[in-house]
């Protein structure tokens, strides 16, 4: 089936009238990043809703929403944004959750399309790097005389839901512009193809312009000089380095998660370095579940804690300022002889001989004081 954006666009080439398309396409991904989920999660912890029964029902750890690698699939997200949405019961669901979006949600891509030199190059950072958008429906730019909108098409794949993506990306849309711009920014108008709620007032209230639905099309519009200004952080070199980064990033997603990885870099981070224990109840998983998750790839939590504690002794013998019993503290361990067996073991020679060993003098230096 040919979507909507390109029957239009071919009748544009046929006739040479009606709106001029500019840029859009397809959103929806196979997989998407876990903390996309936010701004839903937001909403229902507002109306006191908890979230962690949502999240096992649609088979996403509690942790997903911590680890910026996690990648669900979309029918997970779906099923929670269904399973969200019968608890909270709101007719502006959809309103009301696009407003929690903003440039810093989105990491990498929030900080390219902060630094875009238009506020058309802002929002073409959306359909350009889909992965890292969180999209469900297609989009597409049009210019229609001195006005240019978005329009929204929804997809067979979001079924009952289409009405709920229209307006969420709709008024974070909205949100994301008026945080660029300022939040005295209005559109010209705002349509939506779905009937109209019993309801108007919370729609009114946020667009501030004529918001109509059983519309023909769903788009919001505004005057061409709104997408013409330039961001307040708008500079080139920085939009072409972090554009770079969210191609980079995008190649990445497509990979599988590793639990390796994660392990690391929370070993890496904390500190204490955690037990097992310790890290399983941080990723809301059990210990039997990631000793499993780590044997399929080729390791296990005692081997990984070993590396990396490893690796941080190293860092902290080499500042020099700290005593033994702190080091021993920092990664983990009950106490200063535990400690010490575990030196001694990686490097053939108690922390007090490597810590009392004079740095060796560079080739360099040693040439300069010969000559």
């Amino acid at each position: 089936m040919i979507s909507p954006p390109r029957v239009r666009r071919a009748a544009v080439r046929r006739t040479g009238r009606g709106p001029e398309y500019l840029y859009g396409g397809p959103m929806l991904r196979p997989f998407r990043l876990a903390f996309g989920l936010s701004p839903v999660i937001e909403v229902l912890e507002a109306a006191r809703q908890k979230v962690e029964p949502l999240l096992e029902a649609a088979g996403i750890p509690r942790f997903a929403l911590e680890e910026p690698s996690y990648r669900i699939t979309y029918q997970q997200e779906f099923a929670f944004i269904r399973l969200a949405l019968g608890r909270l019961k709101l007719p502006h669901a959809g309103l009301e959750v696009g407003q929690r979006y903003h440039l810093a949600l989105f990491g990498v891509l929030g900080l390219a399309a902060s630094c875009a030199p238009t506020m058309r190059e802002l929002f073409r950072c959306v359909p350009t790097y889909p992965a890292l958008a969180w999209g469900c429906i297609e989009e597409a730019v049009w210019r229609d005389g001195d006005d240019e909108y978005v329009a929204f098409y929804e997809n067979a794949e979001v079924g009952d839901l289409a009405s709920f993506f229209v307006e969420r990306d709709t008024t974070a849309l909205l949100a994301l512009f008026r945080q660029t711009l300022g939040a005295s920014l209005t559109p010209l108008v705002v349509h939506f193809r779905h009937p109209a709620p019993a309801d108007l007032k919370p729609y009114t209230a946020f667009f501030g312009c004529d918001v109509r639905f059983g519309a023909e099309l769903n788009h919001i519009r505004f005057p061409r000089a709104v997408w013409d200004a330039a961001p307040p952080q708008a500079n080139a070199m920085s939009f072409r380095f972090f554009s770079n980064q969210c191609h980079r990033l995008t190649a990445v997603i497509e990979e599988p998660l590793s639990y390796v990885d994660v392990v690391r870099s929370r070993l890496r981070a904390a500190t204490p370095v955690p037990s097992l224990m310790e890290l399983v109840t941080e990723l809301h998983l059990t210990k039997r579940t990631l000793q499993r998750r780590l044997d399929d790839e080729g390791t296990s939590f005692s081997a990984l804690l070993n590396e990396i504690r490893r690796e941080r002794a190293g860092e902290l013998m080499g500042r020099g300022d700290l005593k033994q019993s702190e080091i021993a503290w920092r990664l983990g361990f009950e106490d200063a002889s535990a400690f010490s067996r575990a030196f001694k073991g990686w490097t053939g020679q108690p922390p007090r001989a490597s810590k009392a060993a004079p740095p060796r003098p560079r080739r360099a230096a040693r040439r300069a004081q010969d000559d």
